[in-house]
């Protein structure tokens, strides 16, 4: 009887632990994400000064350029701050950053002027999280020429009676630039790895190459949401704008494109015709291919005909192609 009831038991024990596995099993979460690549440490930053050396004119200061862009290069956040404690096996990133600057001058105006690219790349350059970019600008600050050429005086203890600088500093100038790219490079990145709702807010502002960036970064991640937003750009004022849209749209092969394309171009604008009828090509389906058929049979434009047929015939290949792999 003992044994009998101890059976029992092990018994229930058994069945209470294969009800409970699976019930373990439904309470378990999504798996988690990979943890982040870690970021490269900075290593060494070289300035190489082009520019001539001109005679009683200020001098670029090499070390107060390198110090600026590493503390910008450390503050962009694509860089560690210091190696990983553990010895693991992140990327190193070295900086070279050309210079070439002047003060020109010519009668009483002058400016100062200034070049600067600057190149970064990581060691070895396929490990996890390196960084590579290749950027360059250049700006230009105008001046008063005194009309004294006297060297300024010494200044005084109390500051009183020194002369005004005879023309701006080259080395604010070129670590201005230096610091511009380095922060564009890094506003982009934050976009490159941005939720959908950062891209979306970077779409709708007014802020030039970035928001450029943001279109094409929607357009690579298929981001379909922003189609509606997209298809507004393709009225954009801004050329650079409407071809980013555009290039965003064909990414997604987003046949919505083409009404608005047909309904929003002037058959007039000769120039925004030859861009728009491949374009439609690419998209396809019958309103394209209508869209095609009247282009090459009314504009009076012989060049622009000879597009549309082309570009229709392109069109029907294509999806004579896809219809027969489909039928397979």
């Amino acid at each position: 009887m003992r044994a009998a009831r101890g059976a029992r038991l092990l018994v229930a024990a058994a069945l209470a632990a294969a009800i409970a596995a699976p019930a373990c099993r439904r309470k378990a979460g999504p798996p988690l994400p990979p943890p982040p690549a870690p970021k490269p440490t900075l290593g060494a930053i070289v300035i190489e000064n082009l520019g001539l050396p001109q005679p009683d004119r200020e001098r670029l200061d090499a070390e107060a350029v390198e110090r600026e862009i590493r503390q910008a290069l450390t503050a962009s956040g694509m860089f560690a701050a210091q190696a990983a404690a553990d010895g693991g096996a992140a990327a190193v990133a070295r900086a070279r950053v050309a210079v070439t600057a002047e003060t020109v001058e010519l009668g009483t105006k002058g400016e100062a002027r200034a070049q600067v690219r600057v190149r970064v790349d990581s060691r070895p350059s396929d490990a996890p999280g390196a960084v590579a970019f290749d950027v360059g600008g250049q700006g230009v600050e105008p001046y008063t020429v005194p009309a004294s050429k006297a060297k300024p005086k010494a200044p005084a203890r109390d500051g009183a009676g020194a002369d005004a600088p005879r023309a701006p500093s080259l080395t604010a100038l070129v670590t201005r630039i230096a610091r511009d790219l380095i922060d564009g490079v890094a506003a982009r990145q934050r976009l490159q790895d941005g939720s959908p709702a950062a891209l979306h807010a970077a779409l709708l502002a007014d802020a030039g190459e970035l928001r450029e960036e943001a279109i094409r970064i929607v357009g690579e991640r298929q981001l379909r949401e922003e189609v509606p937003a997209l298809l507004k750009l393709l009225s954009d004022d801004d050329e650079a704008v409407r071809d980013a849209a555009l290039g965003a749209l064909i990414a997604m092969r987003d046949r919505r494109a083409v009404r608005e394309l047909t309904q929003s171009r002037s058959l007039r604008d000769r120039r925004e015709m030859r861009k728009i009828i491949e374009a439609i090509s690419i998209l396809g389906g019958e309103e394209a291919d209508e869209y095609l058929s009247f282009v090459a049979a009314t504009h009076d434009d012989d060049e622009i005909r000879a597009a549309a047929t082309a570009a229709r015939t392109r069109l029907q290949k294509r999806e004579a192609e896809a219809g027969a792999a489909a039928a397979r």
